[in-house]
């Protein structure tokens, strides 16, 4: 376990349920107390989870010293409109399974799906009140909430239309474009938001900004990487193949591939879900590491690591430097295996 991996279980164990009752006060601030929409919330967050997002600005706040209980709130705020992301998610893509257990729309129907991320949206705002930090600190940071929510929002667009709009190409821009919105601002977010609560220069909120826009497709690379070739709890296997997902595996092996395998991808992914032949997944697995999709992904991995500490702004902020190199490593846990079989 490296030093920052410890340093979140730590952090998680003393703060984590500070982080769950500041989401029920919420509630109830909200006058929720009886509604569904509570129960609903609970079934979801049971569901588990590395709540990174809740305990991400609590470490940024431990690196520039300043009290990781003044964040909680905060920390809070980010967890619901993560696990909002997910509920919505979840339903625009048809999954029905989430970490083993029935997904929110499948358990309780589409229309409440969109009405507890909707509602998980709102309240975030409610706990960000509960943190301790200026009143301009919290004015900047509601602001931040809106901007990355509307980015994550476009970002989701975006997946979408580089779907229907991949009939003959994809561009390997728009697929960068569509995951700097969709999973670069749920990190952006806690980063800079946390920093900005904290007080700190704004050279450093906006490095911090710009290494969780790397952090982020980082993240998202791994990801597409684990659905293929790791484990994510999801009822089958391959699905972001079967949902015709352009995910960073598919970008490249478009570039690497000749016609008749650019052919022969592009049927799989406009395959009818239900219908997609097992067969056909299995060849796209192997022809993604046969052809070097898979090895250039791991490469972008490395380059996308060193870029989101390339700031000067951490140089006279070493524990910053540290969070962010060991959040890379927590990201990347996951694929372990497969990046030394690789290597």
């Amino acid at each position: 376990m490296t030093t920052i991996e410890q340093a979140f279980r730590e952090l998680t164990q003393s703060y984590m349920s500070q982080v769950l009752t500041s989401m029920d006060q919420a509630v109830e601030a909200a006058g929720l107390g009886e509604s569904s929409l509570k129960a609903m919330l609970g079934y979801h967050l049971e569901t588990g989870g590395k709540r990174l997002r809740a305990i991400l600005p609590l470490a940024v706040a431990q690196s520039l010293g300043v009290a990781p209980e003044a964040l909680v709130g905060f920390g809070a705020a980010c967890e619901l409109i993560h696990n909002a992301t997910l509920v919505h998610d979840d339903l625009q893509d048809g999954d029905e399974v989430r970490r083993g257990k029935p997904t929110i729309w499948k358990k309780f129907g589409a229309p409440q799906a969109i009405n507890l991320g909707d509602a998980m949206l709102y309240l975030a705002p409610i706990c960000l009140e509960q943190t301790r930090a200026s009143v301009d600190g919290r004015q900047r940071v509601l602001a931040r909430i809106f901007r990355d929510v509307l980015k994550v929002i476009d970002g989701q667009e975006r997946e979408f239309a580089l779907q229907e709009g991949s009939v003959h190409d994809i561009d390997p821009q728009a697929y960068r474009q569509m995951v700097r919105g969709k999973t670069s601002g749920l990190f952006a977010l806690p980063m800079a938001g946390a920093a900005e609560l904290c007080d700190a220069p704004a050279e450093v909120v906006q490095a911090l900004e710009v290494a969780a826009g790397h952090l982020g497709v980082l993240f998202q690379i791994q990801d597409d990487i684990l659905d293929l070739y790791g484990e994510k709890g999801r009822a089958t296997f391959g699905s972001d193949l079967r949902e015709g997902k352009i995910s960073a595996l598919v970008v490249a092996f478009w570039q690497l591939a000749d016609a008749e395998n650019r052919r022969r991808l592009m049927a799989l992914l406009q395959a009818d879900r239900q219908a997609t032949p097992d067969d056909e997944v299995r060849w796209a697995i192997e022809a993604f590491r046969e052809q070097g999709a898979l090895a250039e992904c791991l490469a972008d991995i490395d380059r996308l690591r060193g870029q989101a500490l390339a700031s000067e702004a951490f140089s006279a902020y070493p524990d910053l430097r540290r969070l962010i190199e060991g959040m890379a490593q927590i990201f990347l846990e996951p694929i372990r295996d497969i990046m030394e079989v690789q290597a």
